[in-house]
């Protein structure tokens, strides 16, 4: 299924120069661009969807010990000629119901593929499946889910495969899902050093979490912050009001109240639940820029797309990465853009984005 070397194929450099970016009206501007999905929503609606219980064994502690992740699976109409099977991860405060990402499901189902869109521990209608909340390396989980994907694949829709075997599994992560993905595919480990996916997209996911943390905290972005909080204080009341894990049940209400931004977030619960020293520490380890560069033969070919005018996670960590792995890019294939925001890419014929990353996976 790679091309050969893993390079870009002839295909998609032809796309990228026959289809480069290009902000749509009114969309104008990295702030308009980030905050379109809020003010229109797509219609994107699955024709058949399969629930899938994902079990993840013990990770944090031992009050996590059976819980599990919710994976939704659309297939393709016409699964004779299924191309692959698509993780989509979402991002921070996210879940498998955001606009986004279900756009780009419906996107990759109309070309062939088959979609497993994964609600992240704790999120969206996952939330009462597992106790705690992810993190950016929350590796574990992925691999996990994945290794019980791969055999209900082949047990639960054998009828559909049709004896079909080897399907590829690619991964695309949406800002802090592509985070998570590429840390997962530089934790696995395999005794004969097989990749944990085929291939992955990155749209607009931090390298640094440091950088990115100090970028979401400028005053210029308290909006963004405090909506972003709202998201997070919801989501974590309804996986730990049960639990009191971390702080006792009588100062939980006052602590998830009291949090105001997303670094106290982590440092007073998301750090400490994945065995973390302290923020710094888990900001640091959870951040794929400093290990890349020594673990670059554990990735598959994978593209990350990031936007100059990207508001909430800087763009400068990506280029860098690219200037510093010159002679790797035959494997790392990075697209910078002048405009497109935070996980925007609106252009005046869709989502530029999800068409790149469509034919991305088409071409590896």
């Amino acid at each position: 299924m790679l091309a050969k070397n893993s390079n870009i194929s002839i295909k998609f450099k032809d796309y990228l120069n026959k289809n480069p970016f290009s902000e749509a009206i009114p969309w104008l501007g990295g702030d308009l661009q980030t905050l379109r999905d809020t003010f229109i929503f797509d219609i994107v609606q699955a024709k058949k969807e399969n629930k899938i219980l994902l079990p993840i064994n013990n990770i944090l502690s031992e009050k996590f010990e059976g819980d599990y992740l919710l994976g939704i699976l659309e297939l393709p109409e016409k699964f004779d000629s299924l191309k692959g099977i698509v993780l989509i991860t979402h991002g921070l405060g996210g879940s498998t119901k955001r606009f986004g990402l279900k756009r780009i499901a419906r996107k990759l189902v109309n070309n062939g593929f088959g979609v497993l869109k994964l609600n992240l521990r704790g999120a969206g209608s996952a939330r009462y499946l597992a106790k705690g909340n992810y993190s950016a390396r929350c590796s574990n989980d992925i691999i996990l889910a994945l290794k019980k994907f791969r055999q209900l694949l082949y047990s639960e829709f054998k009828d559909y495969l049709k004896n079909k075997v080897n399907i590829p599994i690619f991964g695309v992560g949406l800002s802090l899902g592509g985070t998570i993905l590429l840390n997962a595919c530089l934790d696995y480990n395999s005794d004969n050093s097989e990749k944990l996916i085929d291939g992955l997209a990155c749209v607009s996911s931090p390298l640094d979490l440091i950088l990115c943390s100090n970028c979401i905290e400028r005053p210029r972005n308290f909006l963004y912050q405090k909506w972003l909080m709202q998201r997070l204080k919801r989501q974590l009341w309804d996986g730990y009001r049960n639990e009191g894990i971390v702080l006792s049940k009588s100062k939980l209400s006052k602590t998830i109240k009291g949090l105001k931004t997303i670094g106290e977030f982590d440092a007073k619960f998301t750090a400490p639940s994945w065995g973390f020293e302290s923020l710094e520490d888990y900001y640091h380890q959870s951040s794929p820029i400093y290990r890349i560069g020594k673990l670059i033969n554990k990735l598959p070919p994978t593209l990350l797309i990031h936007a100059k005018d990207d508001p909430w996670v800087p763009y400068k960590s990506t280029l860098n990465l690219k200037n510093s792995l010159s002679d790797s890019l035959d494997r790392l294939n990075i697209l910078i853009t002048d405009k497109g925001g935070h996980n925007g890419f609106h252009s005046n014929y869709g989502c530029w984005s999800d068409e790149a990353v469509k034919n991305w996976l088409l071409s590896i």
